[in-house]
């Protein structure tokens, strides 16, 4: 492969302290159909059933388009990929486009960068290249064309068989998009709302009202800095809180927020409010706490908060079909 101009270093998704409540969730995943690679020769192959192939030709081979209709979340934003175009050029070389729409599914929460993008190929990275795009703004999307610019190995022409789309670094979670048949198995890493059995909780002084609750598997903090690896999820509980406090008031901090997995196991917040309550100022809003934990199944989470000595207030949230959204361990 013919080396490329070099791109800046891409740098880790940063978000604000504070993930607002609502995080927009549509999921656009619908079958994907491949098509044969065009034969050389002085007429390409028709495209497959269900592609559209590329009017414009390189020498003895036309471009070739695919459908593609598949989506896979990373880090806040969510790409719905539309279609993959290969395009022949000199030498051997080529370049796939993927015609993509991605939404900042976050409300009122910047994403400052984008993810590592790359095509694989039976086991080969191509880097992707998003050109000068940003990623939208809260609650927006926006059009990306994802470029790839490859030379065919040990002379096998390029094929949508085996090639997929992955989000995230080696080490990370990663979301995969297939492009054919073949090749990686696809990973939406796609947000699993959790059903609450209850929205109020009263500890002591202390009342957490819930607004929403997930399971994610492509984001592990609201600062953007916990990335999560294979396997791990994460539980993001957002929440208004209010305190009946006298005149010092009281400090609230992840201390007195829990998570006890279906399995037995209890965890504390990664991230969480610490906030000081007083009577002029009872009441936070849109606060968030995330639980990052490995070993994830489908059953009952149980969010508690504690204000000592007073015994704790729990609620279940019922969640289920998570392998749908990725590998649990």
């Amino acid at each position: 492969m013919k080396s490329r101009p070099a791109r800046p270093a891409r740098r880790p998704v940063r978000t604000a302290a504070a993930l607002a409540a609502a995080v927009l969730l549509a999921a656009g995943a619908t079958a994907c159909r491949s098509s044969a690679p065009a034969p050389a020769g002085p007429a390409a192959r028709p495209a497959a059933p269900g592609s559209t192939a590329a009017p414009a030709s390189t020498g003895a081979q036309a471009a070739k388009t695919v459908q593609i209709g598949r989506s896979a979340w990373w880090g806040g934003l969510r790409f719905d990929v539309k279609s993959a175009t290969w395009t022949p050029g000199q030498g051997g070389e080529y370049t796939v486009v993927l015609d993509t729409a991605v939404t900042n599914t976050f409300t009122a929460t910047a994403i400052r960068s984008w993810p590592e993008l790359a095509l694989d190929l039976a086991g080969t990275p191509v880097d992707g290249d998003p050109g000068s795009a940003v990623p939208p703004v809260p609650g927006a999307t926006d059009p990306l064309p994802i470029t790839f610019r490859g030379h065919p190995d040990r002379g096998r022409p390029f094929a949508f068989d085996g090639a997929s789309l992955v989000l995230g670094g080696a080490g990370t979670a990663q979301g995969v998009v297939p492009l054919g048949q073949g090749g990686r198995a696809a990973v939406s890493l796609k947000p699993v709302d959790l059903r609450p059995s209850g929205t109020s909780l009263t500890s002591g002084r202390l009342t957490l009202n819930l607004k929403s609750a997930q399971l994610r598997a492509d984001f592990g903090d609201g600062n953007g800095i916990t990335t999560l690896k294979p396997g791990q999820r994460a539980v993001l509980v957002v929440f208004d809180m209010k305190g009946a406090v006298g005149p010092a008031g009281m400090a609230v901090d992840g201390t007195a927020l829990r998570l006890k997995l279906p399995g037995g196991q209890e965890v504390g917040p990664t991230a969480a409010p610490i906030e000081a309550i007083y009577p002029d100022r009872p009441l936070r809003q849109d606060q968030a706490a995330w639980f990052v934990f490995s070993g994830a199944t489908d059953g009952d989470y149980t969010f508690s908060v504690t204000d000592a000595p007073s015994p704790a207030a729990a609620v279940e949230l019922t969640a289920s079909g998570l392998a749908g959204s990725g590998p649990l361990s």
